[in-house]
């Protein structure tokens, strides 16, 4: 009984997440892991959401710029460590270090070595041409995958105007244009102290290691210039293409966003609630899946679907993604799953369907990255958005919270009869017009 409760304690302890912020706005995170490889990256609340037309794109090409220089290449060959970056809407992963266990000092060593040189790295002229062709190529590769392009072009539509509307991996014709002194540029208003995350994931890097080394970084003090207001507007944009074997869409409506916690996870309940579909091979097809699956395989009328809540710091969208070859009948498919929504606001989803959303949403998001950058990068954005890192207690509990009644209040207030916002693409001759799409909204009968 004793050997049993200290593992419970020590396995409890593991999951934790520590945070702290500095006096000069630096916030340093470390969560213990298991496993053989570990992580410690810098993370910047921009993103995407930090750009303007003119330069979209440029905190993309930052990070790929300083993944690829020379310092990255000398961590690799001489320390083991191993350089990643990525983007958001409103995150950037600058520097993310991979390295195997026991090489904690040389990958802290790397990365304050690599940010010592940031600003001769992004005035390598001849590399950061380079990355320019491959983040273009990155750009394209993207436009190509309908699914991730149709929510993207729904983002853009939403909000257009504002810079969430901006691509996260940015434009071609921005990027075409960007130099070494645009970057300096963003590293002046974006690599400050108030903007930046130190994460560290696994065993080796306690907690005062990493403020200790966040605090002798190299990073100018000074405040991030706040993001414009993001204004929503009901909109669709269409992409016709007769060559590609499918219909696409992505509808979505109005939600706060991830500070508004009970909205947010009502909202991911709502999601989960009619799920994801990936065909007839899909393990939650006939009689497993939702009634919205069900119904959607039984007359023909999908490939797949897959049901999102997404979240910044001040706004969210709900809605879904729909997939289909029986393009003649696609007005049908959007109708009916419009429908279902409908049962949302109208209190007819059932307690059974509920229990089971929330099992499989707390299995979702209790279940962590595998990949230690992956988490690193996901606790950064937690604590930019929300502003806090949530325990896996605070996640369960705020899933338990939501009920039959909120899941009601909360369709009644942001889905009912509420403005949408639509992106198509493939061969959508059938997708109606926006005020017929709108109207079921609002429409009660099948």
């Amino acid at each position: 009984m004793l050997s049993k409760r200290l593992f419970s304690t020590s396995s409890r302890q593991l999951t934790k997440a520590a945070v702290s912020r500095l006096g000069n706005g630096i916030t340093v995170i470390t969560k213990p892991t298991a496993g053989a490889k570990a992580s410690v990256g810098l993370y910047l609340n921009s993103g995407s959401r930090a750009e303007n037309p003119y330069n979209s794109g440029i905190s993309s090409l930052l990070g790929n710029v300083v993944s690829s220089s020379k310092a990255a290449a000398d961590a690799l060959k001489n320390e083991g460590v191993k350089y990643y970056s990525s983007n958001q809407k409103e995150v950037t992963g600058l520097l993310a270090a991979s390295y195997p266990k026991g090489n904690a000092a040389g990958a802290l060593a790397s990365i304050k070595n690599t940010i010592s040189q940031l600003n001769a790295i992004v005035s390598e002229d001849v590399r950061v041409a380079d990355q320019k062709e491959k983040s273009i190529a990155v750009t394209e590769a993207f436009e190509n995958s309908p699914k991730d392009m149709v929510i993207e072009h729904m983002i853009g539509t939403a909000f257009q105007g504002t810079s969430l509307a901006l691509p996260k991996y940015g434009k071609a014709e921005s990027l075409e244009i960007l130099e070494s002194e645009d970057l300096k540029n963003y590293l002046a208003s974006n690599f400050v102290s108030s903007n930046l995350a130190v994460v560290a994931v696994g065993a080796e890097i306690d907690h005062d290691a990493l403020i200790k080394f966040a605090s002798e970084l190299p990073v100018p003090t000074g405040a991030k210039t706040a993001f414009e207001p993001a204004s929503f507007l009901g909109s669709d944009i269409r992409l016709r293409d007769d060559n590609l074997p499918q219909a696409h869409a992505a509808i979505s409506v109005l939600t706060p966003g991830s500070k508004d916690s009970a909205a947010h996870y009502t909202g991911l309940v709502a999601a989960q609630i009619n799920g994801s579909y990936e065909g007839a091979n899909s393990p939650y097809s006939h009689f497993v899946g939702s009634t919205l699956a069900q119904f959607l395989e039984e007359n023909h009328l999908i490939d797949s679907f897959d049901h999102f809540q997404f979240a910044y710091s001040d706004v969210g969208l709900w809605g879904g993604y729909f997939a289909s070859h029986n393009v003649g009948n696609y007005d049908e498919t959007i109708h009916f799953a419009l429908k279902n929504w409908n049962r949302f606001s109208t209190g007819t989803v059932n307690d059974i369907e509920i229990a089971k959303a929330k099992a499989e949403l707390k299995l979702r998001l209790l279940t962590p990255p595998e990949c230690p950058v992956q988490l690193a990068e996901k606790l950064a954005t937690e604590a930019f958005l929300l502003g806090y890192v949530p325990s896996e207690q605070e996640i369960a509990a705020n899933v338990d919270a939501v009920t039959s009644s909120s899941i009601t209040g909360w369709a009644q207030k942001y889905l009912f009869d509420q403005d949408i916002a639509i992106a198509g693409n493939g061969q959508i001759e059938a997708l109606f017009d926006y005020n017929r799409i709108r109207n079921d909204m609002s429409l009660l009968r099948w």
